[in-house]
């Protein structure tokens, strides 16, 4: 996971200039593009003939660890989740967007354990990657169906054993060596969001495919709900 991590941040930075690019020298404004070969106009009809954009993103994550090793936490906890995004259109042919950017949000969950009551809280940097289709129905709102997936690294975390009353980290070594969880993350995204103006609103849900468990013999993975709001522009 850490070298795939890697190599997708490459794979953005190298893609980024290229994108930029196309987006100064590509002086003719989607909307033209579109009603020459389709005549839907009013798909982007509120976009302004832009084929990029920015935004920003806040809300509520509601998360839990999905699993039957020791960091096994299968009832909901409420995080935060704050980022920004970028997207770039793909193609003149549709308004079908790649979107990415970095975030910030909190994880874990809450269970019980061997007659023990768990809570993991974990915190974490994440990288989306996501296709969009932007579609704007004639009362100005539109509709963003999105599809892709998330790599993410944790950078601070706990576990906390009600029981007793023991508070222990979730990355990194602990004094005898043992170390619990794994920092690197991945998995797909799914959701959809709706837009008006400047004013973005998506409900969007992470499937998390790495085991972020260290233990050999069991496996645990994020699952993840997000309510975001924000704004492009």
């Amino acid at each position: 996971m850490k070298k795939l991590f890697t190599l997708a941040m490459v794979a953005l930075m190298a893609a980024l200039p290229m994108m930029a690019q196309r987006h100064n020298y590509n002086s003719t404004p989607s909307s033209n593009r579109y009603d020459y070969e389709h005549g839907h106009s009013r798909w982007i009809r509120n976009y302004y003939g832009k084929d990029m954009y920015f935004g920003l993103r806040i809300g509520p994550a509601f998360s839990h660890v999905s699993g039957d090793a020791i960091t096994y936490a299968g009832d909901s906890k409420t995080g935060l989740h704050l980022g920004g995004v970028v997207g770039f259109e793909i193609t003149n042919r549709a308004p079908v967007f790649f979107e990415t950017g970095l975030s910030y949000v909190n994880k874990g969950g809450k269970g019980e354990f061997m007659g023990h009551k768990w809570t993991t809280s974990l915190s974490y940097i994440e990288l989306p990657l996501v296709f969009k289709y932007i579609y704007y129905t004639d009362m100005g709102l539109s509709i963003h169906p999105l599809f892709g997936g998330y790599l993410s690294v944790g950078v601070d975390g706990s576990i906390k054993d009600y029981n007793t009353q023991t508070k222990v980290g979730a990355f990194g070594k602990d004094k005898d060596g043992y170390e619990r969880m794994k920092r690197f993350d991945g998995g797909l995204r799914v959701g959809c969001g709706a837009g008006f103006s400047m004013f973005y609103l998506d409900l969007t849900y992470d499937i998390g495919l790495a085991n972020i468990s260290h233990d050999d013999y069991n496996s645990s993975c994020n699952r993840t709900l997000y309510l975001n709001f924000g704004v492009n522009f």
